[in-house]
Order: C-alpha cells, then sequence, then structure tokens
C-alpha cells in the first residue's frame, strides 16, 4: 500500500505571492558514499514515524547558518564544517493549516560519521536517494528531496553581473502545430526585427564579450544584436537549448508537488550552470544569448524572485548578484 504523509504539501523553489510562513526551518542533508542521513521521527513526535533529515525550527534572531549547525549537532551529535558546507538556497513549504521556509544545506563527509541520536528520533539509516523514496517520509520530504537533487553538487558562479538574450523568434514559436518540436530553426523575419530592434540597448552596455549557443536561432540572434561592434565572440556547446520533453518535465518543478527530476533534467541543470560559468570567464561585463531553457534553468538555481521564468524572445535580462549568496534578475529597458 502507498504510503500517506500526514499533510499534503507543496514544496516551491519560487515563493507564491499569498505565502505567509509562520516559522523558518533549516535542514542538512548530510552524504557519505552516495548515500546520505534519514532520521525516523519518534512516537508522540508530530509526524511520528517518518522519515527526514536533520532540520529543525530557527530560534529566535538566528541566522539559517547558525540554525542547520545547532539542529544538526543537536539531533545527530554532527559537527558541521563551514568550508565543506553547501548552501542550496531555500524552498517555500506549504501545508494545509501553514507555510514555512525551508532553507537547505548539504555536506559530503569522506567517512560516515558517528551518530549520536537525540529522543526527536527512534532510528536512523544511510540510504540511496531511490532508497528514501521507499520510506514513509515527512509531509514534502519527497518534494524537497526532488529540489536537493537538483541543487546538489552544481558548480558554484562567479558573483558577477551579467546580460542574458533570449533568441528572436522562429517558427516554432509561432504556430502552437509544432510547438515542443526540436527543430533548430532560423529565425523568421519578426525574429530578426526584435534582434535588431536591440542594437541600441547593446550599444549602452559597453560589452567586452558575447557568449552564444551553437544553435542557428542563438547564432543569427546574436550576430544581428553585435553586428560592427567590437568584442569577443564565444560559442558554448552548453548553452545549448533542453529537448521539448526535458522542458516539460522540468517546469513541473514550479507546480509544487507531482514533479520528478529525472537524470535527463539533473543533467540540463548541471549542463546550464557549465555553460553560464563558462561565460563569466569571459571579459567582463558578458551577454549570453541562449534560450528559454537557460533562462529557466538560471532562475531556478539562482532562485529569482520578483522576475518572470519564462520570457519572451528577444528580453534583455540584467542578472546581479545581491549580498554573499543571492541573485536579482530584472528586465533592462
Amino acid at each position: 500500500m502507498e504510503f500517506l504523509p500526514p499533510y499534503k504539501a507543496y514544496v516551491y523553489r519560487n515563493r507564491p505571492l499569498d505565502f505567509s510562513p509562520s516559522v523558518e526551518v533549516a535542514a542538512c542533508y548530510v552524504e557519505c558514499a552516495g548515500k546520505f542521513l534519514l532520521l525516523k521521527r519518534s512516537i508522540g513526535k508530530p509526524q511520528e514515524n517518518t522519515w527526514g533529515v536533520p532540520a529543525g525550527k530557527f530560534e529566535e534572531g538566528e541566522s539559517s547558518l547558525a540554525a542547520v549547525h545547532r539542529e544538526v549537532f543537536e539531533e545527530v551529535g554532527i559537527r558541521l564544517n563551514n568550508e565543506k558546507l553547501d548552501d542550496l538556497g531555500k524552498v517555500y513549504v506549504r501545508y494545509p493549516h501553514t507555510d514555512f521556509v525551508y532553507h537547505m544545506f548539504h555536506q559530503d563527509f569522506l567517512e560516515f560519521p558517528e551518530i549520536t541520536l537525540s529522543d526527536e528520533h527512534q532510528e536512523y539509516r544511510w540510504v540511496s536517494f531511490d532508497e528514501a523514496m521507499l520510506l514513509p517520509l515527512i509531509s514534502g520530504g519527497v518534494e524537497a528531496l526532488h529540489h536537493f537533487q537538483a541543487l546538489a553538487k552544481k558548480v558554484k558562479l562567479p558573483r558577477r553581473d551579467f546580460y542574458f538574450i533570449r533568441h528572436g523568434e522562429t517558427d516554432v514559436n509561432v504556430d502552437p502545430c509544432i510547438k515542443r518540436v526540436d527543430y533548430d530553426l532560423p529565425l523568421n523575419a519578426n525574429g530578426r526585427a526584435q534582434a535588431l530592434s536591440l542594437q541600441d540597448a547593446i550599444d549602452k552596455l559597453n560589452l567586452k564579450a558575447v557568449c552564444s549557443s551553437p544553435l542557428q536561432r542563438a547564432q543569427e540572434t546574436k550576430d544581428i544584436i553585435c553586428s560592427g561592434r567590437d568584442m569577443e565572440h564565444v560559442e558554448i556547446h552548453d548553452l545549448g537549448e533542453c529537448k521539448a520533453g526535458v522542458w516539460t518535465k522540468m517546469v513541473r518543478l514550479e507546480k509544487g508537488r507531482g514533479f520528478h527530476v529525472c537524470d535527463l533534467v539533473e543533467a540540463f541543470l548541471a549542463r546550464t550552470l557549465h555553460g553560464v560559468n563558462s561565460a563569466l570567464q569571459e571579459g567582463e561585463p558578458t551577454l549570453i544569448v541562449a534560450h528559454g531553457g537557460i533562462h529557466w534553468a538560471m532562475c531556478y538555481y539562482m532562485m529569482i524572485e520578483n522576475h518572470p521564468w519564462k520570457i519572451g524572445n528577444c528580453k534583455l535580462v540584467h542578472f546581479r548578484p545581491v549580498g554573499m549568496t543571492e541573485w536579482e534578475a530584472s528586465i533592462f529597458n
């Protein structure tokens, strides 16, 4: 019989408009040898007999980093190492009766650490991702694990501004009868006009390099908007678009539940970050000319808020780092 968690949970990477959190929670995915640590909640505790990673509520005035250190030590006796601890950002969790922010961290250990369980839990196991999916997980645990799968062990982007343009319009973008077909088509007349209309905006940016997808529609867009301008041109294979089936699976992550991060989606997210990282090694400021899937994957990874993850053709977007870990994005006018 399929296990049903105590609550129907929705877990979002992008904050819902009506989200009103009552608490914040810090969690750590403690990993060793491809397995990570799950704890079984004690009888009498909320959601008893369900499994989850070490996690707990913030104390008053506590940062996410301080909270995850304290919770992991209190629950399992492990001292985390800041130099090896990876901040994966946060997701927004909705239960029927409450909303809360769930901060995710990850640390990979070379050897299995000694575990000292608190009375909050009755058992622990080291399990693979697939093994975890067979256990009765805490409400939202399945969805959070898929986000972890998508975000963990990815390249870290340099903290610098850059610009992004989705290629100009093609016939595939216009005709609904051929949507989701993986054609490498040229720009149509409107797409070429869209690219031409960006030339004045490009002149204002004093760009040093333009990095582009190898696909024809991106190359044509790049050639039009950068015509006659003195900048380095770099073609990056990893900036190519995902297949239609991958796009369909990937954007389900917006739904809050019912999604599955398959190997193809994870591989595309990783490829996107490698491509963007390669582009950001070029001269500043850099322009990336690529695709809607690349833009969506960047927004997901960067946890962009107040900016659409799905953008129209030839939209010029400015990405910029904020603070130590966060990013912002906005349409450049």
